[in-house]
C-alpha cells in the first residue's frame, strides 16, 4: 500500500493514460487526485518548476503532499518497480544525477548503495556547485532536501529509499 498522497497532472489530452494510472493507484490502495493543468493555474505553475523550461511530459505523477517524487510520462510500468516491487520496467539507460552534500548521512548511505550495486551516476555536491541548492528548492516545492535524484527526463526523487531507487534503476 502506498501511504502518500498521489497527484496525477495532465494537460487534458491523455485520458487513457490517466485512467491506467488511476487504476494502478487504486490497486495500491492509494488516495489520488487527477488535475488538469489547463484548468488549474497553480498546478500549471508547479509543473513549470519541474520541467526546466522544457515542454512538460504528461501525464506527470507527484507522490506526497511534501513532494517525495515526480515522474514524467508516467505509466504503471515505470512506477511499478518502486511501488509494486517485482513488476514493471526499470528506468534503465537514463542518466542519473545525485544531488548531495558531504555532511548528509542519507546521501552517503544512498551513494554507498548505488556504488555497491554498480549503478552509474553523477554526483553534484550542492555545497560546491553554484545554483544546485536553488534548483533542488525549485523542484521540491521550496525544500532544500538531499539526496535529490534526477533520473534523466523521467523522474525527480527527494530523499528516496535506496532499495526503491535501486528497483527503479534496475539494479536491486
Amino acid at each position: 500500500m502506498l501511504d502518500e498522497a498521489v497527484y496525477i497532472y495532465d494537460d487534458g489530452g491523455r485520458a487513457a493514460e490517466v485512467s491506467r494510472l488511476q487504476a494502478f493507484f487504486m490497486g495500491l490502495g492509494a488516495d489520488f487526485k487527477a488535475i488538469n493543468v489547463a484548468e488549474d493555474e497553480a498546478a500549471r505553475q508547479l509543473v513549470a518548476n519541474w520541467t526546466d523550461d522544457a515542454p512538460a511530459a504528461f501525464p506527470i505523477v507527484r507522490i506526497g503532499e511534501k513532494i517525495r517524487a515526480v515522474f514524467f510520462n508516467a505509466s504503471p510500468d515505470t512506477l511499478a518497480p518502486a511501488y509494486a516491487p517485482g513488476v514493471g520496467v526499470a528506468l534503465t539507460g537514463q542518466p542519473v544525477t545525485v544531488y548531495s552534500a558531504n555532511w548528509c548521512p542519507d546521501c552517503r548511505h544512498l551513494e554507498s548503495y548505488l556504488d555497491a550495486a554498480g549503478a552509474s551516476y553523477e554526483k553534484v555536491d550542492i555545497e560546491r556547485v553554484a545554483g544546485a541548492p536553488e534548483r533542488i528548492m525549485q523542484w521540491s516545492g521550496g525544500r532544500r532536501v538531499v539526496p535529490t535524484v534526477k533520473i534523466g527526463a523521467a523522474a525527480l526523487l527527494f530523499n528516496p529509499g535506496p532499495q526503491a531507487l535501486g528497483r527503479l534503476l534496475g539494479c536491486a
